[in-house]
């Protein structure tokens, strides 16, 4: 894997380097599940569900921020080829979400999701990052509207969600943001 080291065109606190922590933060937390003793249940559903919920968190932020800035700086099939990743991204996450830790498909749906978020971190970082720099894009105030809007999104994630003719709806509002997830419980 081959990892870029930030230029002086992608400023600290911009939307570029915003984007490698969450990147970052990603890898790591793939790394920390392959760590995980295989029968630490608890603690394997726990990771996938954090990197779960950075996933779309991310993809979100990207697909509001980032992308809508590179129209017009690269060619359209690029972006389409990455919302593509988005939403594969998204279904394999769904997926998950009905998984338990002890299920014969887990450990292969967490794999094919680290293959495929690989090869989409790579496409961003050499192909789509370069561009948002060359474009001349307002990397700070990119970074500032993103750090914003991950606040907004985290803060009404946090909240519970509100109650419809006196009944708690469950995760209405994180469905309309696609997260966070809840595993469903499954008896035993």
């Amino acid at each position: 894997m081959v990892q870029l080291s930030h230029t002086s065109a992608e400023p600290p606190g911009g939307i570029l380097s915003q984007l490698r922590a969450d990147h970052a933060q990603v890898r790591a937390l793939f790394h920390a599940f392959a760590m995980l003793d295989r029968e630490d249940e608890a603690q394997r559903a726990s990771v996938v569900d954090e990197l779960c919920d950075a996933l779309v968190l991310h993809a979100l932020l990207e697909d509001e921020l980032f992308y809508p800035v590179l129209r017009g700086a690269v060619d359209d099939s690029l972006l389409e080829d990455a919302a593509l990743e988005h939403d594969s991204t998204r279904e394999l996450v769904e997926q998950l979400a009905s998984l338990f830790p002890d299920d014969e498909f887990f450990d292969v749906s967490v794999a094919v999701l680290s293959e495929e978020v690989e090869r989409h971190v790579a496409f961003e970082e050499t192909i789509l990052f370069p561009a948002l720099a060359r474009a001349g894009a307002d990397q700070l105030s990119l970074g500032m509207s993103l750090r914003a809007r991950r606040a907004q999104l985290e803060s009404d994630l946090a909240a519970a969600p509100p109650a419809i003719d006196g009944c708690e709806p469950r995760g209405l509002l994180h469905a309309a943001t696609r997260g966070p997830r809840e595993r469903r419980s499954r008896p035993r």
